[in-house]
């Protein structure tokens, strides 16, 4: 009797060892997908909280936010000539439109801001800001972010 394997046993613990090596594999592969996906939702989120802030922070033009309506940038400001309520927020939709673009190239990003303004003294303003894109493994299937903002209207803001 000889001691060892032989080439049948060997090349049995070869498949198995193959078999437990491609499902590794696949799980590997599919953990980097979701991840990629996952930084993709994160940084869609932060963009869309970004925007919120930046219409928090210029409450008298609340209104020029909204994507349905034509976007009236201010060409420069700065300290010498600085940008009036609506021309900011003009520059600040483009910057979310630029910035989607950016951040999901090849995705096909869809930046929106709809304003429903309050309807009366003790309703507040509401913004939604969503941010979708095309899943880049379905391209029937869209991937969305969104925020509900609620804000007190100004007095004497449009």
């Amino acid at each position: 009797m000889s001691r060892g394997f032989s080439l049948i046993e060997a090349l049995v613990a070869l498949v198995i060892l193959s078999t437990g090596l491609l499902g590794a594999a696949g799980m590997l592969l599919g953990g980097l997908r979701d991840q990629s996906q996952a930084l993709r939702h994160g940084a869609a989120t932060a963009l869309v909280a970004d925007i919120a802030g930046r219409i928090r922070a210029n409450a008298t033009a609340r209104h020029a936010y909204d994507s349905r309506t034509d976007i009236v940038a201010a060409s420069a400001c700065d300290e010498a000539e600085p940008c009036d309520a609506s021309g900011l927020a003009g520059r600040d939709r483009l910057y979310f439109i630029a910035a989607a673009r950016a951040l999901l190239p090849g995705l096909q990003p869809l930046p929106n801001i709809t304003f429903e303004p309050a309807i009366g003294p003790a309703a507040p303003d509401r913004f939604a800001i969503s941010l979708r894109w095309q899943d880049p493994r379905d391209p029937d299937t869209t991937d969305e972010s969104t925020l509900i903002v609620l804000a007190q209207p100004v007095a004497g803001a449009p």
